[in-house]
C-alpha cells in the first residue's frame, strides 16, 4: 500500500512529464495529428562507412552495395546464376531517384533496379551483415565487383 500524497505527486509528475513530450531539442513546436497520407516508404541507398571508406548500404539491413564494372543501367551483365551470388537492389513500391541514384529498368526482363551513375547495384552473398565488403575486387560475369562509393 503507497501513501496518498505520494501517489498524488507520483500522479502529478507523469502528467507534467507526459506534456513536454519527451523529444529532443525543446523546440517548443506543436504537434499536431500524423498526416492523412504518409509518404511512402523507400529504399533509397544510403551512405555509410564501408570498410573504413564513404560507401552506400541498403537502408533496409545495412548491406554493403556493389557495381560491376561492366555492367550498365542499358545493359546487364548480372543475369541468370550471376543473380544468386550478386542480389540486384529492386527499388520499394513509393522509391523515387535521388541524390544521383537512378532506377534503372533491367534489360534482362527481371524488373527495375537501383543504380548509381549508371550502374545497377546489387548486395553480395558472401556478406552476412554491416561493413563488409567480402565482394570486393571479385572477378564474376566480364568484370570485376566494386564497392558503390560516391566518389566511383
Amino acid at each position: 500500500m503507497f501513501h496518498k500524497p505520494f501517489g498524488i505527486t507520483a500522479l502529478a509528475a507523469a502528467i507534467t512529464l507526459g506534456a513536454c513530450g519527451g523529444g529532443a531539442g525543446g523546440s517548443g513546436a506543436s504537434y499536431g495529428p500524423p498526416p492523412s497520407n504518409p509518404p511512402a516508404q523507400s529504399n533509397v541507398p544510403v551512405q555509410q562507412t564501408i570498410a573504413g571508406a564513404p560507401g552506400f548500404a541498403n537502408p533496409a539491413n545495412d548491406r554493403t552495395l556493389y557495381f560491376l564494372d561492366v555492367d550498365t543501367s542499358t545493359g546487364a551483365e548480372c543475369t541468370g546464376g550471376c543473380l544468386s551470388v550478386w542480389l540486384k537492389l529492386a527499388p520499394s513500391n513509393g522509391s523515387t531517384a535521388q541524390g544521383g541514384f537512378t532506377i534503372a529498368t533491367r534489360s534482362d526482363g527481371t524488373g527495375m533496379q537501383w543504380a548509381y551513375k549508371s550502374h545497377p547495384l546489387y548486395m553480395y552473398a558472401g556478406d552476412t551483415g554491416p561493413d563488409q565488403a567480402h565482394g570486393e575486387g571479385v572477378p564474376l560475369a566480364g568484370g570485376h565487383w566494386h564497392v558503390a562509393r560516391p566518389t566511383n
